[in-house]
């Protein structure tokens, strides 16, 4: 054991650590290397069990086991019987959960910071029980917003509050004790996953104002696996019932009663690893030992050193938040898989691991990160384990660029002439800053331009206003339906390069983004001919039957079959675009409004909060936002409220391909439209129309008489489909004649806007992206005129 210092002695913490002869671990965030004594009591407990039962030897060992409850709340800052032992923070975070007995209609408020099983667990009483789980919005730091925090819990009555105070995607610090502050104001429970701080940072429940607290045993304590603390505050742990109280919880005191044991202990059960829980005792007591202050001072410094090293190694992305901090440390390599890179480093001794999105969808995949890698650090590294890392990340980088295909070099910029005093002609080329184009706003349309561009080798850095991957605008969520049929033979040759698009999309991604699934599309008596295309037929509604059974049309209907019709998976697609953007060279700037813009000679000055950037062109591609940076467009565009909705009874077996592909039909209420059942949720249904709305004011949820009306619709066309599980709402941003508007802005040299809005624009991304940077470059897209700004006088729709 090593006495009580001000700082830790890392030598003598290597010394009383043999895994460390191993290699350079980096994975305290995952398993942290246990320190021999650990071990050694874990062993010790487990030969005592073998020579006199395992009965007995606990009962030689309880005033040791009861003492791993007060270096546990000594740890936390809280009580002993505040305390209780569980197997995971998993297990102690569900039995919580599930003793607040959470009722339909309650409101849950999680932070993006949530785990996957915190998510998963939430996400599962939304659906089957009722309640309502609120994803709050980031501040730009990285963190909870607290004022949006704030304006969510004066809103109406919360049920609960929960955030990670490290998350297990990043090295962010959750502000915990501000948010413990606005629920304590509130009077609303506060639950605390500290599975990634507990080990790591001071703690102390009292000072961060939560109610109930989560950690697990194998991380920063350096714990044995399959161990993990409960803390329950005196106040609230006496108004929870378990959900499934235990003999080692409650007392059986009457033939059909019962009583739960005071404090925390309610939630254990009667049988538990005790020698692991020995283990867990003697880890809490090293960090006594070390004393919490003197391990965080330490971790912050080897995290800090981490990600000020790795940042400047050429071809590395540290991609922790602002609000980082701490031993954890995430980063990626744009263009090579995280995988790859975490074997290779392995190869090299160096480990640590790979956190992929599903692990943190409301993190990573909202920051547009399929994976990152994520070193963590503990008081057993040195100097020489973090020049091993960044030493081999130095190695790994220029090997990969060694072997990438080389990106040419943008072409000389044109020259700026001007025109002096004399009469003679100066010729000055741009400075070295100024950009080929800045694209405004990224989503799906926005990183088709900034990949072709930066494929084709021009300098361009895209500008996006929010987070990236958020829900403000029109191209979040899971899946998009593309499809060839289009009611004007116009359309035939951008549909094709849509196609062409996303197979090459595909392939430069090495995955596949695009499902064939076959469409109907339906129309009642009476209606005129809709929608037609190359390899498309026209059915009667017998026909459609045969086609697609688990589709209902009336006697009378009529429709129209696409056979190469499909589904696009928008996630993935989204990624897959900024990812080969940024390899190309493109530079992104997300949470960064586009403040206004000017033309400065032949260049333009784009102008945000934080940056002055001069660019040859501008490409305008920000949505329900486009009329506050072109206002000629302004009162062209109206966006839209749309609600779409899953119905998860509507399972793939019966409500998948081949029975049933994409789908829409003109009904009374508008244009409905839905998505086979692919991925385990359900059918999507949604409804093209909806009431104006102010892009400025952040949506609210799906209203009881929208989800009524999208239920209806389902039991009309989709006999069986069940009721409206998940749903989520987007923005159309719609034009008078539905049709798109992308070229040039008439009067404007170099200014350009992509508008490819009224539902039906996200298939068409990879070619638009493409006629862009075509008209960037200067080439005429005469094909593109009926999609032209200058034909808005127009009214007839193709």
């Amino acid at each position: 054991m090593v006495s009580g210092v001000s700082e830790v002695d890392v030598a003598a913490e290597r010394a009383r650590t043999p895994g460390v002869a191993t290699g350079h671990h980096f994975n305290a965030a995952g398993a942290a290397i246990p320190a021999a004594e650990t071990v050694a009591t874990v062993v010790a407990h487990l030969e005592l069990e073998s020579a006199i039962g395992g009965y007995e030897a606990a009962w030689q060992a309880a005033p040791r086991l009861d003492g791993v409850y007060r270096l546990a709340a000594d740890a936390l800052g809280a009580r002993p019987d505040e305390i209780a032992l569980v197997e995971s923070a998993t297990a102690g975070w569900q039995r919580a959960v599930a003793a607040l007995r959470l009722q339909p209609g309650d409101r849950v408020l999680a932070a993006r910071s949530s785990y996957v099983s915190s998510a998963l667990n939430l996400l599962t009483l939304e659906r089957e029980s009722g309640i309502r789980v609120e994803v709050l919005d980031n501040a730009p730091d990285g963190g909870v917003d607290l004022d949006a925090l704030d304006r969510a819990l004066r809103s109406g009555p919360v049920a609960l509050v929960t955030a990670a105070h490290v998350p297990t995607s990043s090295g962010l610090v959750e502000p915990v004790e501000r948010i413990g502050a606005l629920c304590r104001r509130e009077g609303v429970p506060f639950l605390l996953d500290a599975t990634q701080s507990l080990g790591q940072l001071e703690i102390d429940v009292r000072r961060i104002g939560c109610d109930l607290l989560v950690s697990t045993g194998r991380k920063f304590l350096r714990g044995p696996r399959g161990t993990g603390l409960l803390y329950a505050s005196s106040a609230l742990a006496g108004l929870l019932a378990p959900l499934s109280p235990d003999v080692r919880g409650a007392r059986w005191t009457h033939e059909r009663e019962w009583v739960v044991e005071p404090g925390a202990r309610r939630f254990e059960l009667w049988e538990a690893a005790h020698a692991l829980r020995l283990g867990l005792g003697a880890a809490l007591a090293d960090l006594a030992a070390l004393g919490a202050p003197a391990v965080a001072r330490r971790l912050a410094g080897l995290g800090g050193r981490i990600r000020t090293e790795l940042s400047q190694v050429d071809g590395v992305r540290v991609v922790d938040p602002p609000a980082a901090g701490g031993a954890i440390v995430t980063f990626a390599v744009p263009g090579t898989p995280a995988g790859q890179v975490r074997d290779e480093l392995a190869a090299r001794g160096v480990h640590l691991v790979t956190v992929p999105a599903s692990h943190g969808r409301w993190d990573l995949a909202a920051r547009d990160l399929p994976a990152v890698l994520r070193a963590s650090a503990h008081v057993y590294n040195d100097d020489a384990d973090v020049h091993a890392l960044v030493e081999a990340m130095r190695e790994i980088t220029a090997r990969t660029r060694r072997a990438a295909p080389r990106i040419p070099a943008p072409a000389e910029p044109d020259p700026i002439i001007s025109v002096l005093a004399n009469g003679k002609r100066a010729v000055a080329r741009p400075a070295p800053d100024v950009l080929d184009a800045v694209v405004v706003g990224l989503g799906v349309h926005g990183r088709a331009t900034l990949h072709e561009l930066a494929r084709r080798g021009l300098r361009v850095t895209g500008v996006e206003r929010f987070r990236l991957g958020h829900d403000r605008g029109s191209s979040h969520g899971a899946t998009r339906m593309i499809r060839r049929a289009y009611p004007d033979p116009v359309w035939d040759p951008l549909v094709d390069e849509a196609y062409e698009g996303w197979a090459r999309l595909s392939r430069d991604a090495s995955t596949s983004l695009v499902r064939t699934t076959g469409g109907i599309y339906a129309r009642p008596p009476g209606e005129p001919a809709g929608l037609r295309g190359p390899g498309c037929e026209d059915l009667t509604a017998a026909g459609a039957a045969r086609v697609a059974p688990a589709l209902r049309l009336t006697e009378g209907w009529t429709a129209v079959h696409d056979p190469a019709a499909g589904v696009i998976d928008a996630e993935a697609a989204l990624r897959a675009q900024l990812r080969l953007a940024v390899a190309a060279g493109a530079r992104v700037r997300e949470r960064e409004p586009v403040l206004g813009w000017q033309r400065e000679g032949e260049l333009i000055a784009v102008h945000t909060p934080r940056a002055r950037l001069l660019t040859r062109a501008l490409v305008v591609c920000a949505g329900p936002w486009i009329g506050s940076l072109l206002p000629g467009f302004a009162g062209e565009l109206t966006p839209i409220r749309i609600v779409n909705a899953y119905f998860p009874a509507a399972t793939t077996d019966l409500f998948g391909p081949p029975r049933l592909g994409c789908f829409s039909a003109e009904l009374p209420e508008g244009l409905a439209y839905g998505i086979p059942a692919l991925d385990g949720r359900g059918v999507k249904i949604g409804l093209d129309t909806g009431p104006a709305i102010d892009p400025d004011v952040p949506a609210e949820p799906a209203t009881a008489a929208e989800l009524a009306l999208l239920e209806g619709i389902a039991a009309r066309l989709l006999p069986g489909a069940g009721r409206v599980g998940e749903s989520l709402v987007c923005r159309y941003t719609m034009t008078g004649d539905r049709r798109f508007l992308v070229g040039p802005v008439d009067g404007q040299p170099g200014v350009f806007v992509a508008s490819a809005c009224s539902g039906h624009g996200f298939k068409f991304a990879p070619a638009l992206g493409a006629a862009l940077a075509d008209l960037v470059l200067g080439r005429p897209r005469e094909d593109l005129a009926f999609l032209s700004p200058a034909r808005l006088s127009e009214r007839d729709p193709v």
